[in-house]
Formats: structure tokens, C-alpha cells, sequence
């Protein structure tokens, strides 16, 4: 069985989170640019998705889901499946990747993982933070350091 430990470690100065607290997209820089950078998405129906860096574009592994739980200061993962990129060719970038190359023609194809697999990432920090005048909630996953967004569809 694949699940994701995500242990969430907080200090005085933070919150306790609940399962409605981590609804909602985790990103791994404070703005969307052209795509996404790696994020975490947990939805209130129990299921979850996760988002490789859309910027390097020659990048064949796109993301993974399943669901997700929150027990206690542990977030459970079970991942399902995996999002790759089959086929296609590499192209030099056209300037909107953050990576020299981009595949070109692919088709993204949905793969069950069967057994699961098993990960831990540990989360520290949750807090509110002022960026641009405005409250933000943030939280580092595996001491890097990810903005919370509403949600983002895939």
C-alpha cells in the first residue's frame, strides 16, 4: 500500500490544523506563473493530487493522486495512480518552459499503482504570514516552504 506520512510539527507560535485547514492548494513558490510549481492539492472529498513543476517542460512524470487523511498531527496519503507522459518527441524550449527542452505530441496517461507504495514527508510551520499586504497561510513540506491557494483544477 502507497501512503505518505506527512508529519506536521508546530510551534507555539502556529496553529492546529484540522482537515478543513489543509483543503485547498499547497504551492511550492508564492505566485502561479505560467504553470505550476510543485503543489499539493487536498480536497474535501478525501482525495488528493500532487503537481510536479509544470515549468520543465521535458519532464515526462506530470503528478500522482489518491486520497488522503487526517489523523492526529499526520496527514495519510494513499496514491493511486501516477499522471506520465507517454510518446512525443523533445523540442528545444519556446521560451515559455523553465527547462532547454519540451516534449511535444505526448499524450498524458493515467497508471494505476498497484501495490501501493509508501512515503513520508514531514510538514513544519503552518502560520499566517503578511506578503503583497495581504494574510497568507504557509507551511513547509520536507523544509520547503509552500503558499496556500484556494484550489487548482487539473
Amino acid at each position: 500500500m502507497k501512503t505518505i506520512l506527512l508529519f506536521l510539527i508546530l510551534s507555539s507560535v502556529c496553529f492546529s490544523q484540522s482537515s478543513k485547514d489543509l483543503i485547498g492548494s499547497w504551492q511550492a513558490a508564492p505566485h502561479v506563473a505560467a504553470g505550476y510549481d510543485d503543489t499539493f492539492t487536498f480536497n474535501d472529498d478525501g482525495t488528493f493530487y500532487y503537481f510536479n513543476n509544470q515549468m520543465n517542460c521535458a519532464n515526462r512524470e506530470v503528478g500522482y493522486g489518491g486520497t488522503w487523511q487526517l489523523i492526529g498531527k499526520s496527514v495519510y496519503l494513499t496514491v493511486t495512480y501516477s499522471d506520465i507522459e507517454k510518446g512525443g518527441r523533445l523540442e528545444p524550449s519556446d521560451g515559455s518552459c523553465g527547462s532547454d527542452s519540451m516534449l511535444v505530441g505526448s499524450t498524458i496517461v493515467k497508471t494505476l499503482i498497484f501495490p501501493f507504495e509508501q512515503e513520508v514527508l514531514k510538514i513544519a510551520n503552518y502560520k499566517i504570514e503578511t506578503e503583497d499586504g495581504a494574510d497568507r497561510y504557509t507551511m513547509e513540506i520536507n523544509n520547503r516552504k509552500h503558499w496556500y491557494f484556494s484550489k487548482f483544477e487539473y
